[in-house]
């Protein structure tokens, strides 16, 4: 089991909350009650030809690209800056103790299969039961200097508004964030031990770098490097076609994409998820010739504040695609 000096634990600590902070801050502008009235933009049916801001883990961005931020009309809502002001020195103080919980886990495996999501199940309430009551111990003090000079009176942990306003905010925003992001936590507290990462053109914009996947990890349901587990499913289609369509899990109601381009970076077609509107959409054939040269199969999903961002590209050509159809089904993500 690693140990750490000083100065290795504060490194460790800040890149997870590299790792960690804009999924906690994406998930308190959700459960905010300001979020009904200033959340995140609606999703559209179209896919945007290119992402509105940043791609997490890509490359060769340009300079000039705009950066995730707040919602102006949420910066500007004391109660919400009140609570972000809360939620991150609390978060800062669950790094040292997140740590040591991960060390005695031990390292990750370099492909996650039903084994090791059988580990992380038994862990994750072991996980929960060390945080939650850090959260519980640390609200008080830090709403008391908050108030300094407005107040001698303690903040109680059984007040109303505290656990409305505060802990139940913040306890419902970093738990699943930290359980969700489990496998990258492992990976940065023991060593990465998984293979290296990829990357190719995204077709038509070659800035735009995306995460290269294989068949393999698709057949084995393996866990991409944002976290997601994709399975392909082949299954007959008539001679000369090729079907594509795409699914979720019961639960999953964010956005979901497949696009397919041929060889010339041209769209073939693009199927979704994510509402009654776009059921229509989950599926397309196409003449298989039309890939026969070459071409890409490009997987979106909707990141941060519902922007519709490419993650993932594989050659169309890995698949053998004459009459056949892929079924994408996202299992988690």
């Amino acid at each position: 089991m690693p140990s750490y000096i000083a100065e290795e634990q504060r490194g460790t600590e800040a890149r997870m909350l590299n790792v960690l902070l804009p999924t906690i801050l994406q998930n308190l502008q959700l459960i905010h009650p300001a979020a009904n009235q200033f959340g995140a933009p609606p999703m559209t049916t179209m896919p945007m030809p290119m992402p509105a801001g940043p791609v997490i883990e890509q490359r060769n961005l340009t300079p000039q690209g705009p950066s995730f931020a707040i919602p102006s009309q949420l910066a500007m809502d004391r109660s919400f800056m009140d609570l972000i002001s809360v939620a991150v020195p609390t978060v800062q103080a669950l790094m040292p103790p997140l740590v040591e919980q991960l060390l005695s886990f031990g390292p990750p495996k370099p492909e996650i299969d039903q084994n090791e999501e059988d580990r992380f199940l038994q862990f994750a309430p072991q996980l929960v039961g060390t945080l939650a009551p850090i959260v519980v111990q640390l609200l008080p003090g830090l709403l008391q200097n908050m108030a300094a000079g407005r107040g001698e009176q303690p903040v109680r942990v059984t007040d109303r508004e505290l656990n409305q306003r505060f802990f139940g905010p913040i306890t419902q925003a970093v738990l699943p964030a930290v359980v969700s992001a489990l496998p990258e936590l492992l990976a940065i507290v023991h060593g990465d031990q998984r293979s290296p990462v990829r990357y190719e053109r995204m077709p038509g914009h070659g800035l735009f770098q995306l995460i290269r996947i294989s068949r393999n990890d698709l057949l084995n349901g393996h866990r991409m490097r944002d976290g997601d587990v994709i399975y392909l499913t082949e299954t007959p289609a008539p001679a000369g076609t090729t079907e594509v369509r795409v699914s979720t899990a019961p639960h999953g109601l964010w956005w979901k994409g497949v696009q397919v381009t041929d060889d010339s970076d041209r769209q073939i077609c693009f199927v979704e998820t994510g509402g009654a509107e776009a059921l229509a959409a989950n599926h397309a054939g196409f003449d298989s010739r039309s890939v026969q040269t070459g071409g890409c199969i490009v997987l979106w999903k909707a990141k941060m504040f519902g922007v519709h961002t490419p993650m993932y590209v594989i050659p169309i050509g890995d698949l053998s695609p004459d009459a056949k159809c892929f079924t994408f089904h996202w299992a988690a993500g």
